[in-house]
């Protein structure tokens, strides 16, 4: 969320924390006393970035009355300034009517209607913000009554950024410290001034809090996100016989990118395929505006993207990310290389799982080819293209897939 063309001097910023936790409830949830402190230790500049404003920081620890809440909420949402609503607790669906609410302190399963704050009601009140305003962050449980989840339960306005994360039922235990608000509120005191991203951390939040399985991820789409199409095949079209030579480096310094490979890791170990690849993406973005397509660290990012397709059984992704690796790779190494050896080698692998009616087979196949030659793998490279041309299926080769991911 960047703020810009407001009057700062007459119009205030708004940070509302609801927070709650039913009393009765012998789940275990988030703890709602840790979730305010550690977003109310967050400095108000990094919340929000950009504004340089006053801003009134308001939390609602274990309210109880819905009608108090939607007041307060109604007050933050009438500000001209910038609005952050971060929302952490428990959600309910009521039996009669089917709609979501965030439960306040004195919720049971028998007075979700009357005792929380209903989901369309927080959206209606946002729906007059200003574009590019306002963000609603999410750390949610949801209770089994909500099941099954709906695509259109936590819908916001279109002008409304959302993320965070709602996970699935738990059993009983003690109140538990909210995993994805811990990791995401170290990030921001963290970051530095004016560097504030809200999408690269809240998928660095995702990979590192340890969240489980089943959890859902919110992201709302970023305005200046950089799409990498997959390639189309193209008929007819000849592979290079020789890797392009290297390209030129800028003589001035890159703006330094951190390293999220151990984030992704992480994000792999515990199944959250989706963050991983989320996070691969955020990667990806942050070296293309710092060092560009070109650059070296380009090929770290190709590697991290083909390991997190692999694993997440997406097969065409992963071969298609394991060549583009070899090629990026060629172009700025040796083919002797363990790392160029090691790309061209499971692009082998992932495209030999491909299904023969696959349409990226030739494309694809034509790539690979290319890099193989490169590597002197000639015959390896003949049975690529004759696989293709449907002579023959292809030799058995090197054992599966190796996965290289720092801190995998």
């Amino acid at each position: 969320m960047t703020i810009a063309g407001e009057d700062q001097g007459s119009a205030r910023g708004q940070v509302l924390l609801l927070a709650a936790a039913p009393r009765g409830s012998r789940r275990r949830l988030l703890d709602p006393e840790y979730a305010v402190g550690a977003v109310a230790a967050v400095p108000v500049q990094t919340l929000l970035p950009g504004w340089r404003g006053p801003v009134d920081v308001v939390p609602l620890l274990d309210p109880t009355e819905p009608q108090a809440v939607l007041a307060r909420i109604r007050e933050a949402a009438a500000t001209a300034g910038p609005l952050l609503l971060y929302v952490v607790g428990l959600l309910y669906r009521d039996h009669r009517q089917r709609l979501l609410h965030v439960a306040l302190a004195a919720t049971d399963d028998s007075t979700v209607r009357y005792s929380a704050l209903p989901w369309p009601w927080l959206a209606r009140e946002l729906a007059g913000r200003q574009p590019g305003s306002t963000a609603v962050v999410l750390d949610l449980v949801v209770d089994p009554s909500c099941l099954p989840m709906r695509d259109d339960d936590l819908l916001l306005p279109a002008q409304v950024a959302r993320w965070g994360a709602v996970a699935p039922p738990v059993g009983r235990g003690p109140r538990q410290v909210p995993g994805y608000t811990r990791a995401l509120t170290e990030l921001l005191r963290t970051a530095p001034a004016g560097r504030v991203h809200l999408p690269e951390l809240h998928a660095m939040a995702a990979g590192q809090a340890g969240l489980a399985p089943g959890t859902v991820l919110l992201s709302s789409p970023s305005p200046g996100r950089v799409e990498i199409p997959m390639p189309r095949p193209h008929p007819g079209r000849q592979a290079p016989s020789a890797p392009p030579a290297a390209p030129h480096v800028p003589a001035t310094a890159a703006e330094p990118v951190a390293d999220l490979r151990p984030a992704i890791a992480q994000a792999m170990r515990a199944g959250h395929h989706h963050a991983a690849a989320e996070l691969a993406a955020q990667w990806e973005r942050a070296v293309l505006r710092s060092a560009g397509r070109e650059s070296a660290l380009m090929g770290d990012v190709l590697e991290v993207q083909a390991t997190a397709a692999a694993a997440s059984g997406a097969t065409v992704r992963a071969a298609e990310r394991w060549i583009a690796t070899a090629e990026h790779r060629l172009r700025w190494g040796s083919p002797g290389d363990q790392a160029v050896r090691l790309a061209v080698r499971n692009g082998l692998h992932c495209w030999r799982q491909l299904d023969d009616d696959e349409p990226l087979l030739p494309e694809l196949g034509g790539r690979l080819a290319a890099a193989l030659r490169a590597i002197d793998r000639e015959q390896s490279a003949t049975g690529v293209e004759e696989r293709m041309s449907g002579a023959r299926t292809l030799p058995a080769g090197e054992a599966g897939h190796e996965a290289i991911l720092k801190g995998s």
